[in-house]
């Protein structure tokens, strides 16, 4: 089953060595390189003028990989300015048919300064903590002497930065949060757009504050800072301390002293890369980034707060994380030093809860055969296709609503996936004689009162809990706050998550539920899978032509579009997957033979060809062209069985010394089938 998957794999591996630099493309007439090849006035060359160094590559054919002061470069030439007098370093690398080969790194010294290369206010805004926007560039003397400025995580909502914590995440395909630009395809591909600096064009898609399991308010992070300092003598230093463990104002942590450089070259785009020290970030995030030293953009500074993007690169997949910073000068003064009325400064709005005129009404309506009721007893199921969330008050001017963080999307992480008991949840609100409200949720029961957009179980209940390595989120609790109702269709409600510096709550955990259809005819239909023929394969498996197979869906089965999606097949506890289709021709039957067809799964038979042909749910195949085959496999795991983009779905019929099956000049069986139909009953 596994052929197609190492075929492609030698066909992409193929393709990567043929992309890299081929032997008769080195100017220097190497087939490879190793680190010695790779020295400057050799592989490359560094030419000095003034305080400007410039960069050329002498070699064709490949991408050179430049590390510079200012972060890297992938240009034959480029020029990098260096304001300060010092010792620098520029390391020069290259893609060989091996890999990438890096040679040492190339110091060279600057003797003298030349500040006429920060005439960019940002230089100033980051490291002297006197420095205003608009004011004049400091002078020679000063700048001899010396400027610095000290930043800290931001610990609170101060009407700047769209933030009201230390870290909060932007969306890479959808950075200004209004819906366009998105498209599956630019996740599939995780392209990044760009975060334009100086134009507002960017908006979080979840600020969460301060969080217990994310960065708590008294977590030793926040005892951190950054400091900038620039002197003619030292040149762009950064003087840090970490806080790793312990609480915030008694917390141990790692110190560094190294050396910063912006890259200001586009104006819109400005970049900090570091040597001897990182962008600051907390412990628990050490993996989610692979680079926290160079190129790290900055999206926000002004003289109050400093933000920078890091781009998530661990298994829960590409997206920016912002991390916030306030200057000393605002933590001591508690932000009373932002003029508020500073163009760009956001003035949030405080959390507004959703109002509702008829929620009883509501949470009792349903709709039967088109005509809508309002009834004495409703049930409600958690949506299994995203049962959580949580909402979060995004109170800038251009939003102030409650917006989703997982937007459906779960992990092994931060939004682990909740398990198959989801399946099986229901929670009964029935109406009282008296007027009082009842309610069932599983082992418990008793009285609810509704009021005032919150619903009071006399009880703790349990919604739902989903666990993974890292931790456990529950939506357990007594008191429910509705967030969102759609008469006889949704039903939102919420715990509290987290609060803002008012004591408001600013975010709910949020279960999603569903209101639970009423038939009135008996038992509801199957559920119907959809399935285009015209893309259904018809192989031999594993190569061998005495084992026919028809694939509905298999993740080893190369890069095609499949007939089904196969995220469409969940089997609750005893439903029965039933395919039924028809051989039209390429079969010649022996005499007396009796095949048999099975549906080949991973998930419940997972046995393959010739062991399927002894399962339990192997059915007879009819050997008259044109009948119709049945074949079926019922789930008796005793849970829920959700297949995805792992799973395989495929028939297989017995031909090995029964038939003689017809191909086609590659080889491949050349069989004509109709899948009748495919459904969950």
């Amino acid at each position: 089953m596994k052929l197609n998957y190492y075929i492609y794999t030698l066909i992409a591996g193929l393709v990567l060595m043929l992309s890299a630099c081929s032997p008769d493309e080195y100017d220097m007439g190497k087939k490879t390189y190793v680190s010695d090849d790779l020295a400057e006035g050799i592989a490359y060359t560094v030419t000095i003028k003034g305080n400007e160094v410039r960069l050329k590559s002498n070699i064709t054919g490949c991408t050179p990989l430049w590390v510079t002061p200012q972060g890297r470069s992938q240009e034959s030439e480029l020029a990098v300015s260096l304001p300060f007098a010092g010792e620098y370093e520029v390391t020069f690398g290259v893609e060989t048919p091996g890999g990438v080969v890096y040679g040492e790194p190339y110091a060279f010294n600057l003797a003298q300064n030349d500040f006429s290369l920060l005439s960019d206010e940002k230089w100033f805004l980051l490291a002297y903590e006197d420095f205003k926007s608009g004011d004049a560039i400091p002078d020679a003397e000063t700048l001899a002497e010396g400027v610095s400025k000290k930043w800290y995580p931001c610990d609170g909502n101060y009407g700047i930065g769209q933030c009201s914590g230390p870290v909060m995440y932007l969306s890479p395909y959808d950075p200004d949060g209004d819906g366009a630009g998105y498209t599956e395809d630019d996740e599939k591909n995780a392209v990044y757009k760009d975060i334009i600096f100086g134009t507002g064009n960017w908006k979080p898609n979840w600020d969460p504050g301060f969080q217990s399991w994310l960065i708590p308010e008294t977590d030793a992070y926040m005892d951190s800072y950054m400091t900038f300092s620039m002197d003619a003598a030292n040149g762009c230093v950064a003087t840090m301390y970490r806080g790793e463990a312990g609480v915030k104002g008694s917390s141990t942590g790692t110190n560094m002293k190294g050396k910063f450089n912006m890259n200001l070259t586009e104006k819109t785009k400005p970049t900090i890369t570091f040597t001897d020290c990182y962008s600051m970030h907390n412990v628990a995030f050490d993996e989610v980034c692979s680079n926290y030293t160079q190129d790290i953009q900055i999206i926000e500074l002004t003289p109050y707060i400093l933000q920078v993007a890091t781009k998530r690169t661990n298994s829960e997949g590409n997206w920016y994380i912002v991390w916030n910073f306030v200057s000393e000068e605002v933590i001591a003064t508690k932000g009373e030093c932002i003029p508020k009325e500073d163009s760009g400064l956001i003035e949030k709005a405080a959390p507004v809860l959703p109002t509702f005129d008829n929620l009883t009404t509501d949470l009792f309506t349903t709709e039967i055969n088109g005509v809508t009721y309002v009834g004495n007893q409703m049930t409600f199921n958690l949506d299994t296709e995203a049962p959580y969330d949580w909402l979060w008050w995004n109170g800038s001017p251009s939003s102030q609503k409650w917006e989703s963080v997982t937007g459906g999307v779960y992990n092994d992480s931060w939004a682990p996936a909740a398990g198959d008991e989801v399946e099986d949840f229901e929670l009964i609100l029935s109406k009282a004689s008296d007027g009082s409200y009842n309610y069932e949720c599983g082992e418990v029961s008793g009285k609810v009162t509704i009021a005032e957009g919150v619903m009071t179980f006399d009880k703790e209940i349990t919604i739902l809990t989903a666990s993974s390595d890292q931790r456990t989120v529950a939506v357990t609790g007594s008191e429910f706050t509705v967030l969102g109702v759609e008469a006889g269709e949704t039903l939102a409600v919420g715990i509290p998550e987290s609060r803002d510096e008012n004591g408001v709550v600013n975010s709910y955990l949020v279960a999603n539920l569903l209101y639970k259809k009423i038939s009135t005819g008996g038992e509801t239909g199957p559920t119907e899978i959809k399935v285009d023929n015209s893309k259904v394969q018809i192989i031999f498996g594993d190569g061998n032509t005495d084992r026919l197979r028809l694939q509905l869906y298999n993740p080893w089965g190369g890069d095609v579009e499949w007939p089904i999606d196969i995220t469409k097949v969940k089997l609750k506890k005893n439903q029965t997957l039933k395919i039924q289709y028809k051989v039209l021709g390429g079969i010649t039957w022996n005499d007396g033979a009796k095949p048999k067809t099975v549906i080949l799964d991973n998930n419940i038979g997972n046995a393959w060809e010739d062991a399927c042909y002894e399962l339990e749910h192997a059915a007879s195949f009819n050997t008259t062209t044109g009948a119709t085959q049945t074949v079926t496999v019922t789930n008796t795991t005793g849970a829920t069985v959700t297949y995805d983009g792992s799973s395989c779905i495929c028939i297989g019929i017995q031909n090995k010394e029964l038939a003689t099956v017809a191909v086609t000049e590659d080889g491949q069986p050349d069989v004509q089938i109709e899948v009748l139909s495919m459904t969950i009953e």
